[in-house]
């Protein structure tokens, strides 16, 4: 029978071996490295989001927000529109929650973590989240004590933020 200083010791061991084989991105980010089709989803949810209303929002992918004593990094931030001041000083995580964010799921993360993180976006006062999923092509829009809406064709509504994305942009 292992002691508990033994199994601590084991435990210390594998979580090592674990920070070991993660990339530098993972490392810094603290999430998973994006797949291509992680990476092409934020490309194209972004192009349409900024398509379709440049004027009426401000969309930022990997930004980073304040919550509360952390951060985090949603894979795209949606703010009312507000002129950029090119050349000012650009603070290392904005304090304002944005009104939408968005995660895109990496095959190695779990829905439950993600809805983990979008309870703390929720109690930070963001009004929307969107969870997307690459691998069966659908988006999931949440908001804090509702149930969520799934869109597997069509248009993407999310009716709190005032925003209607088609789907089949976002996974073209």
């Amino acid at each position: 029978m292992e002691t508990a200083l033994e199994l601590d010791i084991e435990a210390n061991l594998a979580f090592r071996k674990s920070v070991s084989e993660l990339s530098e991105y993972e490392l810094e980010r603290g999430k998973p490295m994006p797949t291509q089709q992680h990476s092409l989803t934020q490309m194209n949810l972004s192009a349409a989001l900024k398509v379709r209303y440049q004027r009426k929002f401000v969309i930022f992918p990997e930004l980073t927000i304040e919550l509360g004593d952390k951060t985090a990094v949603p894979d795209i931030s949606v703010y009312p529109y507000y002129a950029i001041e090119w050349g000012a000083e650009d603070p290392a995580a904005v304090a304002e929650p944005p009104l939408l964010a968005v995660e895109i799921i990496s095959p190695s993360q779990t829905l439950r973590e993600i809805n983990k993180k979008v309870q703390k976006y929720f109690a930070q006062g963001i009004k929307s989240c969107w969870i997307v999923q690459p691998e069966l092509q659908i988006v999931s829009v949440l908001h804090p004590g509702a149930k969520p809406q799934t869109f597997s064709t069509g248009l993407v509504r999310d009716d709190v933020v005032g925003i209607e994305v088609p789907l089949e942009e976002v996974f073209e």
